[in-house]
Parts: C-alpha cells; sequence; structure tokens
C-alpha cells in the first residue's frame, strides 16, 4: 500500500468542501497509513483531515480492537467502521462497533460475497443435473421479483411516456 502525502490529502479534503453544494452532504476522508506508518500516523493524518473541513473518518484497516477504540477516542470527527470479510480488521456486530466509538458502519462486500456464493452453487447444480430445479426453493420466484423491483410503477411512467408518443401521431 501506498499512501498520498498530508498536504495532497488536505487540498482533496478542500477542493470536496468547496464543491459542496448541499450542505446535507457529509464529506468523508480516508486515511490507509495504519498499513505504512501505523495508528499514531493514521491519527495525525485523520484530524488534519478534519482541520481541513472533512466531516467523517475512515481509518482503514485497524486490526484490533484496541487500535478501532483507540482511533476513536482519538479522533476530533465521526468515524466510519469498514467490515469487509477476509479483511485485516476484526468483524465485530453492528452494537460492538458502537461501543467502541463508531457513528457509522459499512459492509462493503457482503452483497456481492454472498451473491457469488449463491450463483456459484446454482450454476454447479446445473452443471451437475442439467437444470436448476433444486434451487427453486432458494430463490426469489418472479412475481415477487416484479414487485421488488416495481416493475408496475415502471410501467405505468412507460404508460405516460407512450401515450405522448402515440397521442403526438395522431
Amino acid at each position: 500500500k501506498q499512501i498520498i502525502s498530508i498536504q495532497e490529502m488536505v487540498a482533496k479534503v478542500k477542493a470536496a468542501v468547496d464543491a459542496r453544494i448541499d450542505q446535507d452532504m457529509m464529506i468523508m476522508a480516508r486515511t490507509d497509513a495504519v498499513a505504512t506508518d501505523g495508528v499514531d500516523e493514521a491519527i495525525e493524518r485523520a484530524n488534519i483531515y478534519v482541520e481541513a473541513g472533512a466531516d467523517l473518518i475512515l481509518v482503514e484497516a485497524p486490526t484490533a480492537e484496541s487500535e478501532m477504540k483507540r482511533t476513536n477516542d482519538s479522533i476530533n470527527a465521526p468515524t466510519m467502521a469498514s467490515m469487509v470479510e477476509g479483511g485485516k480488521t476484526p468483524i465485530l456486530n453492528v452494537k460492538k462497533l458502537q461501543e467502541l466509538g463508531f457513528a457509522l458502519v459499512c459492509i462493503p462486500n457482503a452483497t456481492v460475497y454472498a451473491t457469488s456464493w449463491a450463483l456459484r452453487g446454482m450454476w454447479e447444480t446445473v452443471m451437475k443435473d442439467g437444470d436448476n430445479l433444486r434451487w427453486h426453493d432458494k430463490m426469489i420466484q418472479f412475481e415477487e421479483f416484479n414487485e421488488l423491483i416495481g416493475l408496475n410503477e415502471i410501467r405505468n411512467l412507460e404508460s405516460l411516456y407512450y401515450r405522448e408518443i402515440f397521442e403526438s401521431i395522431s
């Protein structure tokens, strides 16, 4: 891993703050300094980014609960925990993360990993059995899927536009 200079990151944070149009939009600064220079450097950088205008901090890849607690106790802004299965940070539940001082939790890869696992299993079944019948009870069904994606609402919107097209032709 490599990290950029503090000055470069401060410039990026200030640019994001200056470009912000909606004051409800939060600017998050991330530092990967734990991996390259240690926790103290990550904390120092995080606080500098807060001074530059960052609203939220992500200290990437602390390797122990004690590091997670220390960063949260030492950073003068809300922090985000990133729970990446197989990553260097221990996977903790939301209650424990709150106790450690995190304001926000991100679980960025879980849906991709779960979907990939399911796809692999289903396609292995298709290759072995020639169909996916053994997977039907593990799948969302056609009507439920259409409801989930809001197909009726999409078709209603489409009909408004099609009506305009047909009315303009007549």
